[in-house]
């Protein structure tokens, strides 16, 4: 059985033994076996250690013993092998954009992968090479030199490996599902220090099936080969409304219209989206505002021409946005829509929803919410909102182990807040929020688990989870998430990793065969 996680989203402490600490000897050994290389190993007392540990979220930072920036998967080989042999607890962070802390370690080993940010394109095969610590903004720009892109992360400097590891949502998921469905191959440092590459077209599928959806239990990826497809400007920006109940039934209502199941397609049902929209809807009180909660419409809609694709969102404009930044642009400019500074305290705590979304749910969110902002003033940029896409290409495919395949999609609730003093206040608030909306979940007829261990959904031979595992979910356990797949990956694990060394978000117990 998995055990409770920890505030960290991972399993519970007691699975693991006393944490040892770096000595002066070991840093010696470290630094021996990496002379010959590029590599970078840095103490806390030198230069550059707080930008090798510094994460998106300042409330995730913890003081990692050393920390190794590698250049080479050779190099990565090493530090892994150190961390093994030594017992020290190991992270490895891309884009440090989890806030859970999962690439932090605390007085462990942190390999930091923003030197190995290189990509390339293979135009003829339309295929992009991504190495491990590439951000999404890389991808988004090299690809588009050649009218090419692919689906990634909705924020610009979010890490490759985090987003895909865990599954991957992105603009282009209406049309291309998730990342994982894109990921082809990889090269991927293993808990023994081997270096294999992996992919769709192994004899032994075993591994990189693990890897999408659950890949951050069994190495770290130093190359990622993901599909590219031709893409062309789209219609862009943020509608602003004023968060009023009139409105709010009219912008939720159109949403619902727009993701509403209707059109019989050669792989199933479809929404009138027909995969060409991607729309987060939700509520924010900047402090500009003085106080006025706004509700905010971003929407991408991937057509070419602007009549078309006002068409498309007539039913938003009717309302009368009262601020609109629509209009046609470039691809790699849709992740820079969504604001999501480096700097503040941030916690990203998630459920989902099954559309049509009430209205009257809408309004009582946005209760919760001005409740909350009220009683925290700290917490002025936090953000609620719900995230549309058209599922249809999620839902067919069924690529590595991803157990969240459904009609549901992803809610954001994220405060964001600036004083260490409200951290428990403004997690505490993130987790209440949640668990409402699963108690709307349950109110359409779904099960949720609640905590409670395999008490997921199981919604057809999909077997869904209602919950995204990329979003911080520190009070759900590793079989939620990984549901009807968990005892598949548990081997998989004992294979690959039978000691658990990574272990950093959602560990898979090892069963060892």
């Amino acid at each position: 059985m998995a055990s409770l996680p920890s505030q960290d989203g991972v399993d519970d402490k007691s699975t693991h033994p006393e944490k040892p600490t770096l000595s002066s000897p070991q840093v010696g050994t470290l630094r021996q076996a990496l002379q010959e290389t590029k590599a970078k190993i840095i103490l806390p007392h030198e230069a550059g250690y707080d930008a090798a540990i510094r994460c998106w979220s300042k409330a995730a930072e913890k003081p990692a013993g050393v920390a190794v920036i590698p250049t080479s998967a050779e190099e990565v080989s090493i530090v892994v092998r150190f961390a093994v042999k030594t017992g020290l607890e190991l992270a490895v962070k891309g884009g440090g954009h989890s806030s859970s802390g999962a690439s932090c370690t605390d007085g462990g080993v942190l390999i930091d992968l923003s030197a190995m940010r290189a990509v390339k394109v293979d135009p003829a095969e339309q295929l992009i090479y991504v190495q491990g610590g590439a951000l999404w903004s890389d991808v988004d720009q090299e690809a588009w030199k050649y009218g090419l892109a692919t689906v990634g992360g909705t924020v610009s400097h979010t890490g490759v490996g985090g987003l895909t590891l865990g599954g991957g949502y992105g603009v282009l998921s209406g049309k291309h599902g998730l990342t994982i469905d894109n990921w082809v191959g990889a090269t991927i440092v293993l808990a023994n220090g081997d270096i294999v590459k992996c992919g769709i077209h192994d004899e032994d599928p075993d591994l990189f099936w693990a890897l999408r959806g659950a890949g951050q239990n069994f190495g770290v990826i130093t190359e990622f080969v993901l599909k590219l497809h031709p893409q062309s400007d789209l219609y862009m920006g943020t509608m602003i409304f004023p968060a009023i109940p009139e409105v709010i039934d009219r912008v939720v209502t159109a949403t619902n219209n727009l993701y509403e199941f209707k059109e019989k397609t050669s792989t199933g049902m479809q929404t009138k989206s027909q995969g060409q929209t991607n729309t987060v809807i939700g509520f924010a009180r900047p402090p500009e505002t003085g106080g006025a909660v706004l509700m905010l419409v971003v929407m991408q809609v991937l057509v070419d021409d602007q009549a078309e694709a006002e068409e498309i969102i007539s039913e938003y404009l009717d309302i009368g946005p009262i601020m609109n930044t629509m209009k046609m642009g470039p691809y790699p400019d849709v992740n820079n829509l969504i604001p999501a500074p480096h700097g503040f305290r941030c916690n990203i705590k998630s459920s989902v929803f099954m559309p049509p979304l009430r209205p009257a749910f809408a309004l009582d969110a946005l209760s919760r919410y001005e409740e909350f902002m009220d009683s925290c003033p700290d917490a002025a940029k936090t953000i609620l909102a719900w995230e549309w896409t058209d599922p249809s290409k999620i839902i067919a495919s069924d690529a590595g182990c991803f157990a969240n395949r459904g009609k549901h999609l992803n809610t954001l609730i994220m405060p964001v807040w600036t004083k260490p003093e409200n951290d428990k206040l403004c997690r505490d608030w993130a987790r209440e929020l949640s668990e409402h909306f699963k108690t709307e979940l349950e109110r359409k007829g779904l099960a949720t688990s609640h905590g409670i261990e395999g008490g997921v959904s199981l919604r057809g031979s999909k077997g869904a989870v209602l919950m995204y595992g990329n979003y911080d979910q520190t009070d759900e356990r590793s079989k939620d998430v990984f549901g009807v797949n968990y005892e598949r990956l548990q081997k998989i694990k004992g294979r690959y990793d039978p000691d658990n060394k990574f272990n950093k978000l959602f560990a898979i117990k090892p069963v060892v065969e």
